[in-house]
C-alpha cells in the first residue's frame, strides 16, 4: 500500500551558491558519512560531478521527507537518510538511528528515483507500507 509520495526539484546553481558561501560545511550538513565520501571523490575528479551528486541527494532527501509526511523534523533529518546505490546502481534510501526505527515500526520502505540535467536535479520518492511490526495506537 502506498503510504506517501514526494517529489523535489532544485536549481543546481542554488546549491553552488550555498557551497561558495559555506564551503564543505554545507555539504556536511546535508550528506551522511557514506554520501560525503562519494561526494568528495566525485568532486575531486570533476567539480561539476560532485555538485550534481550533492544536488540529487538534496532533492532526494526533500522528496523523502515529503513522502514520509514529516518534512524536516524528527525523526527525519538530513543525515538520517542516505541515498546510496545498490551493486547494480539502483538508488536506495538507507535510514539510520531514530528514522530507521520509525520506518521499521511502521513497516515502511522507500523507492527512490533521481535525475539531473544541466540546470536542475530532481527526485521522486514513493514510500510503501509493507507491514506494521508494532501496534501504533
Amino acid at each position: 500500500m502506498i503510504y506517501g509520495i514526494g517529489t523535489d526539484m532544485i536549481l543546481i546553481t542554488r546549491l553552488k551558491a550555498a557551497l561558495e558561501r559555506r564551503g564543505d560545511r554545507f555539504a556536511e550538513k546535508i550528506l551522511g558519512p557514506q554520501e560525503m565520501k562519494r561526494y568528495l571523490h566525485r568532486r575531486a575528479k570533476v567539480e561539476l560531478r560532485g555538485l550534481r551528486y550533492l544536488a540529487t541527494r538534496f532533492a532526494a532527501k526533500e522528496a523523502f521527507s515529503k513522502a514520509l509526511g514529516l518534512g524536516m523534523r524528527m525523526p527525519m533529518t538530513w543525515r538520517a537518510m542516505q541515498l546510496l546505490n545498490a551493486p547494480g546502481g539502483k538508488p536506495e534510501a538507507v535510514c539510520s538511528g531514530k528514522l530507521k526505527a520509525h520506518m521499521e515500526r511502521l513497516g515502511l520502505k522507500a523507492q527512490v528515483s533521481v535525475t539531473d540535467e544541466a540546470e536542475y536535479a530532481m527526485a521522486f520518492v514513493v514510500i510503501e507500507q509493507t507491514e506494521i511490526t508494532e501496534n501504533i495506537n
